[in-house]
């Protein structure tokens, strides 16, 4: 088959973890392809995360799709991936006088959601992390359940699957029109046209301009900018082992390899494009933590940007488009996009193959209406 004109059940548009987990959930029953712009899968948020597991954040389907992906990172998805998914690593929120009342506020939420929060004093705080200023923090927060994402190596296993269930990926192909046939699409890239019944729209920061391409309403989504940077700490005061969060999303920090990663959890309305850090964004991360902390951060070792893209709601979209059910909406991950991405996945090839959600996803308590692109649900919280 001349390999610049393919022909398969399903195109996926966005290599991220989105595209590559459906992806890899449809190969089971369909022939699929994924296309990408860039010559890389995940060059874009998947790959700039700080990749968090944390079960009783955010809003209701974000904690079920993220109950829902707890088998395949806790089973290292059922052995197949040859190292660990998740690390133990727990979340300790602090608060300084302006955010004591949010401590409770989160401590409630976490408690309907099923989950608990530790409430320790400002002692306890700062025995769990040296650094903390004693005129500084008042109060804090444990989540035990927190853990890492090792985000390499669950792409690498998103993709291994796919490949192992006969689905392809092809890289450097930006997708340039979408055109509606009788019998499904034709997708124009710039390296070659497919034909497919389905397009499942995965596309992260791109989801809307990618129906526009398709000629369909826009949703709505705005892609946010989110700074990160590594530096090294000028104190003996240690960071501790918990990845610290100011309670009201002022900053984030914690320990890597020896140095700092750190972030002032900016969330800056942007166009889609390949996101750079910006030095002002940096310097007020490292003014807050200098202010809150020992640590004297004055350096940056490295820094990054990623997207991170929400509906109108702040909530996940999944599903087909209100007027043409061969047009797949999986967008808005917002900050959720990793640790949902299992039970995202089941939900998008479910909807994408005309199939009833799994038994899985009805046993978290998620329903597809409760997914399928609509623009009124309820506000989201803040997100790691």
């Amino acid at each position: 088959m001349n390999p610049l004109s393919e022909t398969v059940d399903v195109v996926v548009i966005g290599a991220g973890v989105a595209g590559l987990s459906a992806a890899a959930q449809i190969a089971r029953s369909a022939s699929v392809l994924v296309v990408e712009m860039e010559l890389s899968p995940s060059h874009h948020s998947t790959g700039r995360s700080a990749a968090i597991y944390l079960p009783t954040y955010g809003p209701p389907n974000v904690r079920r799709l993220t109950a829902a992906s707890a088998h395949f990172f806790h089973t290292a998805n059922d052995g197949r991936s040859p190292t660990p998914l998740v690390s133990p690593r727990g979340v300790l929120y602090v608060a300084d006088a302006a955010g004591e009342s949010s401590l409770q506020a989160l401590a409630a939420s976490m408690g309907e959601a099923g989950g608990q929060l530790e409430m320790v004093g400002a002692d306890e705080a700062r025995r769990r992390c040296p650094a903390l200023r004693p005129n500084w923090v008042i109060a804090g927060g444990l989540d035990h359940e927190a853990l890492d994402i090792d985000v390499a190596a669950t792409v690498a296993t998103y993709r291994l699957d796919l490949v192992a269930r006969g689905g392809k990926i092809r890289t450097d192909h930006r997708v340039t029109g979408l055109d509606r046939q009788r019998h499904g699409w034709t997708v124009t890239t710039t390296a070659g046209t497919i034909s497919a019944g389905v397009v499942v729209n995965a596309a992260g920061a791109w989801v809307d301009k990618i129906a526009d391409l398709a000629g369909l309403e826009r949703i709505g989504f705005m892609p946010k900018r989110r700074t990160m940077g590594i530096g090294p700490a000028h104190s003996d005061d240690d960071v501790g082992p918990h990845f610290v969060a100011h309670v009201d999303m002022d900053f984030y920090f914690g320990g890597e390899h020896g140095d700092v990663m750190f972030s002032p959890a900016d969330e800056t309305p942007s166009e889609p494009t390949d996101a750079r850090p910006e030095e002002i964004d940096l310097a007020l991360a490292i003014e807050r933590i200098n202010e809150a902390t020992t640590l004297g951060l004055r350096s940056v070792r490295q820094s990054w940007a990623g997207l991170r893209t929400f509906s109108p709601d702040g909530d996940l979209v999944i599903g087909p488009d209100p007027t043409d059910d061969a047009f797949i909406w999986c967008g808005g991950q917002g900050g959720y996009g990793i640790h949902t991405s299992a039970g995202a996945a089941m939900a998008t090839a479910a909807l994408t193959l005309g199939n009833p959600l799994p038994q899985e996803l009805l046993d978290v308590g998620l329903r597809a209406p409760d997914l399928v692109p609509r623009l009124a649900r309820s506000p989201r919280s803040p997100e790691i």
